[in-house]
C-alpha cells in the first residue's frame, strides 16, 4: 500500500518476503548503529543473509508473527513487526517492535507503520498488542499514545546503555471490540 510522508514523498508498506533478506540485513546494520533505543548494540547484530531469509520464511508461514517493511525508492526505511505465542493462553496477544532510519524521523513513518501493524494484528485476530519503550524516548511514546496505546507499567532498570540504567515504559493497546464504547 502506498502512503505519503510529511515531506510529500511516496512510500510503500508491505509484508517482508524472503527476497528482502539482504536489504533487511543492511537496514539493521544501519539502524542499530544510529540509535540506542533498540535492544542490541551494533556489534550484536550478526544475522547472516541466509539466516534472515530463513527467519522471514518462518514469519510468512506463521499465524502469530508479522514483519513489515516501508520502502522508499527501493530502500528499506523502516522495519517493524510483531511476535506472538502459539500457547493458547497467550495466543491473543503479540509483542511489537518498530525501527526507523534516522533520516526519516519526524516524517510520519512511525505512525504509518503503527497503523499498518494494528491492521495486521486485527487480521490475525489478535486482541492485544504490547510493547516496551525506553522511558526517555518521548518521540516514540508520543507515536504509541497517538496510536491508542496506554501506559500499563514501568520496569525500573530495564535497559542498560553506556553504563547507565534506564527505565522501560510498558504500553498496551487493547483491540477487543467488546471493550469499545460507541
Amino acid at each position: 500500500m502506498n502512503k505519503i510522508l510529511k515531506d510529500g514523498s511516496t512510500v510503500s508498506i508491505r509484508e517482508a518476503v524472503v527476497e528482502d533478506a539482504e536489504k533487511l540485513c543492511k537496514y539493521m546494520e544501519i539502524v542499530n548503529a544510529e540509535t540506542q533505543n533498540l535492544s542490541r548494540e551494533p556489534h550484536e547484530w550478526n544475522m547472516t543473509v541466509e539466516n534472515e531469509a530463513k527467519f522471514l520464511e518462518s514469519v510468512m508461514k506463521s499465524n502469530n508473527d508479522c514483519h513489515l517493511v516501508m520502502m522508499k525508492d527501493g530502500v528499506i526505511i523502516s522495519g517493524s513487526g510483531f511476535h506472538g505465542s502459539g500457547l493458547s493462553r497467550l495466543s491473543h496477544k503479540v509483542s511489537l517492535g518498530i525501527s526507523v532510519l534516522k533520516d526519516y524521523h519526524n516524517q510520519g513513518v512511525g505512525t504509518l507503520m503503527m497503523e499498518a501493524l494494528i491492521e495486521k494484528a486485527k487480521e490475525y485476530h489478535k486482541t492485544k498488542i504490547e510493547l516496551d519503550v525506553r522511558s526517555d524516548n518521548h518521540a516514540a511514546i508520543h507515536v504509541y499514545k497517538k496510536s491508542g496505546f496506554k501506559i500499563e507499567g514501568y520496569r525500573e532498570d530495564g535497559f542498560f546503555v553506556d553504563g547507565k540504567y534506564i527505565g522501560l515504559t510498558l504500553m498496551g493497546l487493547n483491540l477487543r471490540e467488546d471493550l469499545w464504547v460507541i
